[in-house]
């Protein structure tokens, strides 16, 4: 029995050695949530670690699934609570809140910010208890290495006694060693670097670097006993990132360096971010394209669909807008917008009603007003769509004439926008071959006489000619097929 209540004794000594070495934390209120049981609270901190969801917040934050993600912060945000990471627990709230109200930018913003948090957290716990972490987590923990070079054996001990809990520390006593050490291992995360040294001083050795391109990245803090702002200035312009001073201070080292590596962190993080996202944006690009190419698809057929004797109409006429627009010089951009106005220039169509539009015979002068008013009601439907303002034009102004005879606003010549004359001459030539109710379609050869009749009074000479230049290469009138 003596020997059980001695057991119990020292196994309540380390808990409570463990539990004051965990000072990050507010162990207070985790004990408070653990009713005050040392083993019980260690046990809840040890499956922090074990059970952590870094990796779905990674996933779920690049695959932009903000309902998992908000899910998996909360998980967090509760998780941090039991163990008393208060400054985890407050921003896993914040980004908990930013995705419930669908704040992607402040999520963008502060994502980074929160993994790097959360990795402290896991390190620091692995750091003080691995005996209570599975290996297997613990191992997947990455552990920040910093390199220090110092000629004093001293100065490489006190750092090495301060932070070997936390990092792993490799030494070197010279810029040789350091080099030599450096070629046959992973770049450190850190250097802690040592101004005056025998042979290479601080400044040297941070120059040579800063050349290799596989280690200009790496963050350098030069340590050093000077005081002097000139040797500070000459250190900032070799690419150093902070100072301290000897005699080392434990713990301003240990808050110095923590700080520094977190925004490492961050900035390699935000490289590589910068990459995927850049890939991401693609991606959805081309989803967004073919989602806007397929709605114009669908817009175009329901235009169709209201009128049984042009099957095809919008399609066509988009196709025909398309070579004009590659003869007259129109870069792939200008294509896009012009074969999409050429889609939607009948859209006002949607408002005409149905025994109008398919009436077998000809239309009284009623009628026809009626008819008309498709491109003013086009118009207004397309009016505030402002990134593809061609779409408009179209719509508004492809029944105008050069000449000023036209409508719905009697435009002349210049004043009609380019994309309208465009889709006038390809409507008109779509028109003239196409069945109607009350006629076939026209052969080749007078379609063609109509539009060179029709060149600078109902077509603009310019976008006429090319269209007559595009009937003539069509020898065995396959155009309109």
């Amino acid at each position: 029995m003596e020997h059980d209540e001695s057991y119990l004794n020292d196994k309540i000594y380390d808990s409570s050695q463990i539990i004051e070495k965990l000072s990050f934390l507010n162990t207070d209120d985790g004990l408070k949530h653990c009713m005050d049981d040392a083993d019980f609270y260690l046990d809840i901190v040890g499956t922090f670690v074990e059970d952590n969801v870094l990796e779905e917040l990674k996933k779920y934050y690049f695959s932009n699934d903000w309902d998992s993600y908000r899910v998996k912060v909360h998980a967090l945000k509760s998780s941090a609570t039991y163990i008393g990471a208060e400054t985890l627990w407050s921003k896993a709230k914040r980004m908990e809140e930013a995705a419930k109200q669908g704040d992607i930018e402040y999520i963008n913003l502060n994502h980074h910010q929160l993994l790097a948090l959360y990795e402290k957290v896991l390190r620091n716990i692995d750091a003080v208890m691995p005996e209570r972490v599975n290996q297997e987590y613990s191992s997947s923990i990455k552990k920040f290495t910093i390199f220090v070079v110092d000629d004093s054996r001293l100065n490489r001990q006190v750092v090495s006694e301060v932070l070997s809990d936390i990092y792993n520390i490799v030494e070197a006593d010279s810029g040789d060693s350091f080099f030599q050490q450096l070629e046959s291992r992973n770049a450190p995360d850190l250097i802690l670097l040592d101004v005056h040294m025998p042979r290479e001083n601080g400044h040297e050795i941070i120059r040579k670097l800063k050349k290799d391109e596989k280690y200009t990245h790496i963050p350098v803090v030069f340590m050093t006993n000077d005081n002097d702002l000139s040797t500070e200035l000459q250190g900032f312009d070799d690419g150093a990132v902070d100072f301290i001073v000897k005699p080392l201070n434990p713990a301003l080292l240990r808050a110095r360096i923590s700080r520094i590596l977190e925004l490492y962190y961050l900035q390699a993080n935000l490289q590589e971010e910068v990459q995927i996202r850049t890939q991401d944006i693609l991606d959805k690009s081309r989803q967004m394209y073919a989602f806007f190419e397929q709605l114009l698809q669908s817009l175009a057929k329901t235009i169709d669909a209201k009128d049984k004797y042009t099957k095809g109409h919008s399609d066509r006429v988009a196709r025909y807008a398309v070579m004009l627009g590659k003869r007259m010089g129109y870069n792939e951009d200008q294509l896009l917008r012009i074969k999409y106005a050429g889609m939607l220039h009948d859209i006002g169509k949607i408002g005409i009603p149905d025994e109008i539009i398919n009436k077998p015979s000809k239309l009284s002068a009623d009628e026809f007003a009626i008819i008309k008013s498709h491109s003013v009601i086009g118009g207004e439907i397309l009016k505030n769509i402002t990134a593809v303002e061609e779409i408009y034009s179209a719509a508004r102004w492809h029944h105008e004439r050069y000449d000023g005879m036209g409508y719905p606003d009697g435009l002349k010549g210049q004043e009609i926008p380019e994309v309208a004359r465009v889709i006038c001459v390809a409507d008109a030539y779509d028109a003239m071959t196409s069945c109607r109710g009350y006629r076939k379609g026209l052969p080749q050869d007078v379609v063609r006489k109509e539009i060179a009749d029709g060149l600078g009074a109902q077509f603009d000479p310019l976008v006429g000619t090319n269209m007559l230049q595009i009937i003539d290469e069509d020898q065995d009138f396959d155009l309109h097929d």
